[in-house]
């Protein structure tokens, strides 16, 4: 991910969004981030942008759809990509440390992916104080746990709190199955 320039506020002061990247051979794909982080405390809004549209993109014969951090506590969005074709969610984040907060990082990635019965690629950028580097200022600056989920939300892969890297075989077949036993996107209903 990486910041991008927005439109100024209505004070004059320039804005960036929050710009999740997906590029490689045949893929050049953008998300910005939709739902800013004003929470615990800290006003994401005072200085970006929020983006409009979901995002999704194919590669490797699978559709993918983007999502950023905070994007995680609502579940349409995942939703939303489901509907494009993801069966698969890929989430980055810097998520803010705290009592509770890496339990919680944890439950809604397993909730999103049985929400939409999708995989879910939770990436969670690792724990600075998991290397010996002290944070500084308010900004969230992670607490790891990277993971796999299934769409039944089983961990398939996951890391503790320091960086690494994850490895995992996806399979859309496996989506399908879960969709034809759990069919929550079928029976899902607008209010």
């Amino acid at each position: 991910g990486m910041f991008t320039p927005g439109a100024a506020a209505e004070s004059g002061a320039p804005r960036v969004r929050n710009t999740l990247l997906a590029t490689g051979p045949g893929v050049d794909a953008s998300y910005d981030k939709i739902h800013l982080f004003d929470a615990f405390g800290f006003a994401e809004s005072d200085t970006v942008e929020a983006g409009t549209e979901p995002v999704t993109f194919d590669a490797g014969g699978l559709t993918f759809g983007l999502a950023t951090c905070y994007d995680i506590r609502f579940p349409a969005l995942f939703t939303a990509n489901a509907q494009r074709g993801a069966v698969v969610n890929i989430v980055s984040a810097s998520w803010g440390a705290g009592p509770g907060k890496a339990d919680q990082w944890q439950l809604l990635a397993r909730a999103r992916a049985v929400d939409t019965t999708t995989f879910v690629l939770a990436c969670g950028q690792g724990d600075p104080a998991t290397q010996g580097i002290e944070a500084k200022g308010a900004a969230p600056t992670g607490v790891g746990y990277s993971a796999v989920v299934s769409p039944f939300g089983q961990v398939l892969e996951a890391l503790e709190g320091e960086p690494g890297l994850i490895f995992a075989d996806l399979d859309a077949s496996v989506v399908d199955d879960a969709r034809q036993k759990l069919p929550v996107l079928a029976n899902r209903r607008d209010f």
